[in-house]
């Protein structure tokens, strides 16, 4: 997750299991900060820009978990029941919603940021769901499924209008993030980065890999953070 409180450089925050860290994008051989530290198994983590609020879900507590920018260390319990193994968060900050998924109860949920009302979105034809991505603006939820037909759906942000957009030449879908402005959606795909462009109605117009524009990921076996369009490494 990158965002930037200023014209400064923007800072990249993400989660290394054991704790959540937050970098200089532009300078990665800096020092990062540790947000949050001692945790179980961090997964996924989003945040809500205007409350300072950063989520996150840990699939050993088998809990989705926040805490402030501005108060490291003081963390709340959001989530903390009905869950097996929550991979993928994405918080909605016009609705001010929170979702996530579960690839053990194969459920993808949504609730208020604080937990309250929390409404159970799919739970059929669902086999591993893992990341998710939002786009607040046009209404549409995106997830990747990496079970016995891997898949990649999108439906409308209130569970309607649910459609399989990519299920062809995809193996293990992983990460998942939208460009807002260019209307891509990217992902990982086991040992490969891909790309569709999607129309305004969330429609699939093309596919494959292209980027002009800076590009980072991360990779579990390596260890480290790799980049096109920058030239540093965070290990």
């Amino acid at each position: 997750m990158c965002f930037s409180f200023s014209k400064a450089s923007p800072l990249l925050l993400y989660a290394n299991r054991r704790d959540l860290r937050l970098v200089d994008a532009a300078d990665v051989t800096e020092n990062a900060t540790i947000v949050v530290g001692g945790l179980e198994d961090a997964a996924a983590l989003d945040f809500v820009f205007i409350h300072g609020l950063i989520y996150w879900s840990d699939v050993s507590e088998e809990a989705i978990k926040r805490t402030e920018f501005n108060q490291s260390g003081s963390v709340q319990n959001i989530v903390i029941s009905g869950l097996l193994s929550p991979d993928g968060l994405a918080c909605d900050w016009l609705g001010e919603k929170l979702y996530w998924t579960d690839s053990e109860t194969n459920r993808i949920e949504v609730s208020n940021l604080d937990g309250s009302l929390r409404k159970v979105l799919f739970w059929q034809e669902l086999d591993q769901p893992r990341a998710i991505a939002l786009d607040p603006a046009r209404g549409f939820m995106y997830w990747t499924d990496w079970g016995e037909m891997p898949k990649i759906e999108r439906a409308g942000m209130d569970g309607s209008s649910r459609s399989v957009i990519i299920n062809a030449d995809i193996y293990w879908p992983n990460g998942l993030t939208l460009d807002y402005e260019e209307q891509k959606l990217y992902w990982a795909d086991g040992n490969t980065l891909d790309l569709v462009f999607i129309s305004g109605s969330g429609v699939v117009i093309w596919g494959g890999f292209l980027s002009t524009l800076p590009l980072s990921w991360t990779d579990h076996y390596l260890l480290g953070w790799f980049s096109i369009g920058y030239p540093s490494l965070l290990g």
